[in-house]
């Protein structure tokens, strides 16, 4: 039992169960189920196989066999003698090997050496060249384009044995001949080329050379190297352009010299203007010559060095020792005597300083004194009077002049210094042209040499040469006839397959349980295998083989009624549905064999069970169960008989059985009368389920006027029978007259596709399905004596 089914509420089981009012009918087909067409045609596609097989085979033997000659041989590079050590070349002239041999020059050479076109095989050929091309085959089996060695194999196939050697001898022998005469012909073409190319450069390299020596006979340059080597750009000199970089030096030291000095002259005249004390100016003045002094002797100017510069004169020498050494010690003087009396130790120590220097400049030529300061004629003696400050700031003034006009004159020399170095660039720019093609001629000249030299050592011991490893074999080419025997295979199937393919296509019989559920939108309560009545084991019951819970109660088909009974009464037992009607698309699906069975599954449980057959046209109920239709239901419909003389018991038991009886002329009338409906009525009250079998849907119009008494309608579909077009016209006919089908029955379910498993495989499943001695019983000595339909 599925315990996990979940039954439905009463308004789904009996409103049209599974379908809604609205639905669209389904009536597009499923496409082909491979694995399904290929085991429905499992004989016809072995047959088709072994068709093929045939007809390559004779294929084969018409055309004749095919006879392949084979060779194998090495084409090794000669190594010349190399110029230096460590010299060597790595490959020769000629490297695609395989393109060659198959090359029309190579093959027309071999027909035409070996007269391959008189061959029984190529004598009728148009062109026997192309026709051997076709059919040979060159592989490398060893090295590469560019290696000393390689090793190849030529195959050449032919109907003819003794042809097919030939012509695979005779290529190998012309591309011997091949690779000696190229050797030849590169070689010498090749030495030509190069002292051609020698003469050529050696002429070009003397007129390059004599034109640079007229370019320097007449260029303002200076050369340290000699003519054409490679130090000859680095080695000329341009003089101009170091003396303008020697004046922009100049240039910029003048500058900042200017810059500092009217800085100071500025600062001084400020003070001046602003009324500051003689003492503030003086103090000002001392500072300014105290750090000239301090910047002079970190740039390295002693002032015995400034002293005896031999170009300076003597009024600028007086001038800097005054500036630089005796000016800030007057002042300091002169400050000194304004504070303290004579012979202060400061004042003493002034004096003997002011003392000092004086003598010092002394022996150096230089008499100074403080008796006129300002007229430049120095004494020491007098200094009281003397404006220092003054003295200072035109000092600083005659400077100011005398560095503008230096700035002046280092300008103009700049400026002509610059265009004379630009003019002097552009002769440099041509002897470096000059330089690098003279190189490039030589660098030309000693490699077409070096070449020219390998070419002459080399010449005769360079190029390839082919040695036959293999004298050529031949053998009968086997996969000839396994293409053929392929290519009958592949045919022979491939039409087999078409044509189940197409007629699978044609088939629209409903081939799966799938394909009846997307079709009719209803839910399947059970699925019941094929099986053949043969097969069961019959007693004296005189019950129809058919009837397989009866005789096989532990059988896949037993089983497949139990699961029916299950997933039923779980739907009803809730809606409290009794009534029920099962009917089918066409005769012939089992309908009748399938509701015997549920009713003998559904008594099994205990529960009263009535089976009517209310299909009036072709009664089958009474043949299954063997009983006589003597009386039944059209008796009941008629008055002829009360339901209760007319039903039946059997021996399973609470299984009764009320039978067809008389055929009336009008049964569809009988089933749409008040006796009919009143008998189903009365007959609910008495068991617990009443089942009626019913014609097909598409057949007769009793089913829908039964239907619409019954609790609910089992339809039952059998699988590669029912067509689409009968399911789409039944789904019509349940829409039409709102027939409530509580759920659909798929009959004739293959095995391996029922319930999606196979319960006669794997193992322990098939325990399920046997038996037991205790519930078999004995053949039954005459079969059934009417033939059903299941």
């Amino acid at each position: 039992m599925n315990t996990d089914f979940q039954p439905l509420d009463q308004q789904s089981d009996f409103a049209i169960d599974g379908m809604e009012e609205n639905a669209e009918v389904n009536s597009s087909g499923p496409g082909v189920d491979i694995v399904r067409l290929l085991l429905r045609n499992k004989y016809l596609l072995v047959l088709g196989l072994a068709t093929g097989l045939l007809l390559g085979q004779a294929a084969y033997m018409k055309l004749g066999p095919i006879f392949s000659a084979n060779t194998k041989i090495q084409v090794s590079q000669k190594n010349p003698v190399p110029i230096k050590d460590g010299e060597i070349q790595t490959f020769g002239e000629l490297t695609a090997h395989i393109d060659v041999i198959k090359s029309p020059r190579i093959v027309g050479e071999a027909v035409k050496e070996a007269k391959l076109n008189q061959l029984s095989t190529l004598a009728g050929e148009k062109d026997p060249t192309q026709d051997i091309i076709d059919s040979l085959k060159v592989k490398r089996i060893s090295g590469n384009d560019r290696a000393f060695l390689n090793i190849l194999t030529l195959t050449y196939e032919n109907p003819n044995a003794k042809d097919a050697r030939l012509v695979t001898q005779a290529v190998v022998d012309a591309y011997k001949r091949y690779l000696h005469e190229v050797r030849e012909e590169n070689t010498e073409d090749i030495i030509q080329q190069l002292k051609q190319a020698e003469k050529q450069i050696a002429t070009e390299l003397k007129l390059k050379k004599s034109e640079y020596q007229k370019f320097r006979e007449n260029a303002p340059l200076y050369w340290e190297s000699t003519p054409g080597s490679e130090a000859a750009v680095a080695g000329s000199t341009n003089v101009h352009q170091e003396r303008v970089k020697a004046i922009d030096n100049e240039r910029r030291l003048n500058l900042l010299k200017l810059t500092e000095l009217k800085s100071k002259i500025d600062s001084l005249k400020a003070a001046i203007a602003s009324g500051e004390s003689k003492e503030t100016l003086e103090l000002l003045a001392q500072q300014f010559l105290m750090g000239q002094t301090r910047g002079q002797a970190a740039n390295g100017n002693t002032s015995e060095g400034q002293i005896a510069s031999p170009g300076t004169s003597q009024v600028d020498r007086a001038r800097t020792a005054l500036e630089t050494h005796l000016m800030p010690l007057l002042i300091q003087k002169n400050r000194l005597e304004r504070d303290f009396q004579k012979n202060h130790p400061d004042l003493d120590a002034v004096n003997r300083s002011i003392e000092t220097i004086i003598n010092l400049y002394r022996r150096q030529g230089l008499d100074i004194s403080a008796d006129n300061l300002e007229s430049g004629e120095f004494q020491v003696a007098k200094t009281k009077d003397v404006d220092f400050v003054n003295v200072y700031l035109k000092s600083m003034e005659q400077q100011l002049k005398e560095l503008e006009n230096r700035e002046l004159e280092l300008t103009k020399i700049f400026d002509q210094e610059t265009e004379l170095a630009k003019k002097v660039g552009d002769f440099q720019v041509v002897d470096q042209s000059y330089n690098e093609e003279i190189a490039q001629l030589k660098s030309q000249r000693d490699n077409i040499f070096k070449q020219l030299l390998v070419e002459k050592v080399s010449q005769g011991n360079s190029g390839y040469t082919l040695t036959q490893l293999a004298p050529v074999k031949d053998e009968l080419v086997i996969k000839r006839q396994l293409k053929f025997l392929m290519a009958g295979a592949g045919a022979g199937l491939g039409l087999i397959l078409a044509f189940s393919y197409f007629r699978e296509m044609r088939d629209t019989t409903m081939k799966s349980v799938d394909e009846i559920r997307n079709q009719l939108h209803l839910p399947i309560l059970g699925e019941v295998p094929s099986f053949a009545e043969s097969d069961a084991v019959v007693d004296d019951s005189e019950f129809a083989p058919a009837l397989w819970y009866y005789y096989r109660p532990a059988s896949r088909e037993a089983e497949s009624f139990r699961s029916l009974r299950t997933s039923l009464l779980l739907k009803t037992d809730r809606s409290g549905a009794k009534v029920l009607q099962m009917t089918s698309a066409e005769p012939g699906d089992g309908k009748t064999t399938s509701i015997s069975n549920l009713a003998l599954a559904i008594a099994q449980t205990g529960r009263k069970v009535l089976i009517i057959d209310a299909d009036l046209r072709r009664p089958t109920i009474h043949k299954l169960f063997g009983l006589a239709n003597s009386i039944g239901l059209g008796d009941v419909l008629n008055g002829e008989i009360d339901a209760q003389t007319a039903i039946r018991e059997t021996r399973v038991t609470h299984l009764s059985i009320l039978t067809a009886g008389m055929l009336p002329e009008n049964p569809s009338e009988m089933l749409m009368s008040r006796g009919f409906s009143e008998l189903v009525k009365q007959l609910r009250n008495e068991y617990d389920y009443i089942l009626i079998d019913t014609p097909p849907l598409v057949v007769v119009s009793d089913p829908s006027v039964i239907a619409s008494i019954v609790d609910g309608v089992l339809l039952v579909v059998r699988i590669d029978k029912n067509r689409r077009g009968v399911i789409r016209k039944v789904q019509q006919i349940i829409q039409t007259n709102g027939i409530k089908v509580t759920g659909l029955l798929a009959n004739g379910v293959q095995s391996g596709k029922f319930g999606d498993y196979d319960y006669g495989s794997g193992p322990g499943y098939s325990d399920y399905y046997i038996v037991p001695p205790q519930v078999q019983t004995k053949q039954a000595d005459a079969p059934a004596k009417t033939k059903l339909t299941h």
